[in-house]
């Protein structure tokens, strides 16, 4: 009886010490458990700090004529009359902690690798300033910063391609929003290196200055912006040519080669958005005068490198042009029907009968007026589908050889638009 008592107290013992290594041993998977979810956490976390956003803009284009020169990234068709484009393909990661922001965005196309956007921002805890830092969009009217993924025609208007090749330029700027007592109110200020995308090449740094105004008016979204843009652009040799009323281009050769050859614009923008029982239409209207240096064959600006590393005379003209773009989102469905008007005078001064007839003027003189037409299917969030017709209208110069009368330029562009 004791032997049995003394077996039964043992194995009691011994599950007793059983029972209690297990629950340890619970314990410790249970706080290893909770290690692990921690870690994790701590994981998703900081991942929650990154989005990933991007797009992709597949298009087919028909010209009017094989040897159409066509503007922006797709160029010249050369001979081919239509093709296959990848206009843009964009990948964009965005980094937020706190009041710091970093944001990279290349563009993959058949036509290579670049690199659109790679800039830091820091934004105070109220969102009334901001300072930036990089590659980024030049602060200047509201085309510039239309992105693809919303912009109801294929392209920006002449005028914004020829001043803003590639948009972007590498500088830094600040940004004031909403200021308290002007409510809707912005300033946005920034010095740039002058050349786009590219390799700084001289001492000297761009300007770039917007005020803007965006309110509701009696249930319309109304806006208005002034922008300024005061650079310059090296003159790479001992002579320039500024235009004489009446005479063409003249040669000045007191120029000291370095100096600078002012580039200045002067931007007026609005805008005005309305819902109504016909649906939302938006109008946008710009209009830019001033200043630009370029050469006897080109009057756009520096784009990746200075006009001055072609190591050719700088021509200085006086520009304006303008633009108005009409959408109209029909009623509550999925169609959205564009119009739109652009100008672009690169030199206001001369005569469409004075070019080629005046000493030194050109192709790069010749007034463009363009006509679109378009027409977009909102599949859904994701998917968009265009159809576009540019009519292209140079100036008929008849003392111009190529130019006599209309050149035939008119592109139809049908894009399909993914972005994620």
């Amino acid at each position: 009886m004791v032997k049995k008592s003394a077996f039964l107290i043992l194995v009691m013992v011994i599950a007793a010490n059983r029972h209690k290594a297990y629950a340890g041993e619970k314990d410790s998977v249970a706080v290893s458990t909770e290690k692990r979810i921690e870690r994790i956490e701590r994981k998703l976390k900081k991942l929650g700090d990154f989005s990933i956003s991007g797009y992709i803009l597949l298009q087919w284009q028909l010209a009017e004529s094989p040897d159409t020169k066509g503007f922006a990234a797709g160029g010249a068709f050369n001979g081919a009359g239509n093709r296959f484009t990848i206009r843009e393909g964009r990948i964009k990661l965005t980094y937020t902690k706190g009041i710091a922001q970093a944001v990279f965005q290349p563009d993959i196309t058949e036509r290579g690798v670049s690199v659109k956007d790679a800039y830091m921002r820091l934004t105070m805890k109220n969102n009334l300033v901001s300072g930036q830092g990089g590659i980024f969009d030049r602060p200047f009217g509201y085309e510039i910063s239309h992105s693809a993924v919303r912009r109801e025609s294929p392209e920006r208007s002449r005028l914004f391609l020829s001043l803003f090749p590639g948009e972007r330029d590498v500088g830094a700027a600040i940004h004031l929003n909403g200021l308290k007592k002007l409510q809707g109110l912005s300033l946005s200020a920034g010095v740039f290196n002058g050349n786009g995308v590219g390799r700084e090449t001289d001492r000297y740094k761009d300007f770039i200055g917007r005020l803007s105004w965006l309110g509701n008016v009696k249930g319309m979204e109304l806006g208005g912006a002034f922008s300024y843009y005061e650079g310059s652009v090296p003159n790479p040799t001992d002579n320039n040519y500024t235009y004489v009323p009446g005479e063409g281009f003249a040669r000045r050769s007191d120029v000291k080669v370095g100096s600078r050859a002012i580039r200045r614009y002067f931007g007026f923008s609005a805008k005005y958005r309305q819902e109504w029982v016909g649906g939302q239409t938006n109008i946008r209207a710009e209009y830019i005068f001033g200043k630009q240096p370029g050469n006897f064959e080109t009057n756009a600006s520096p784009s990746g490198s200075s006009v001055a590393v072609e190591g050719l005379p700088l021509y200085l003209r006086d520009f304006h042009g303008m633009y108005v773009i009409l959408v109209h989102d029909i009623a509550k469905t999925r169609h959205t029907i564009v119009g739109k008007f652009d100008f672009y005078d690169p030199n206001r001064r001369i005569s469409a009968r004075e070019i080629g007839a005046l000493q030194n003027t050109g192709a790069a003189d010749v007034r463009y007026i363009t006509y679109g037409v378009g027409y977009i299917f909102r599949w859904n969030k994701h998917l968009r589908l265009m159809a576009y017709y540019d009519f292209v209208n140079s100036e008929n110069c008849p003392n111009l050889a190529g130019y006599e009368t209309r050149r035939p330029e008119n592109v139809f562009t049908a894009r399909v638009q993914v972005n994620f």
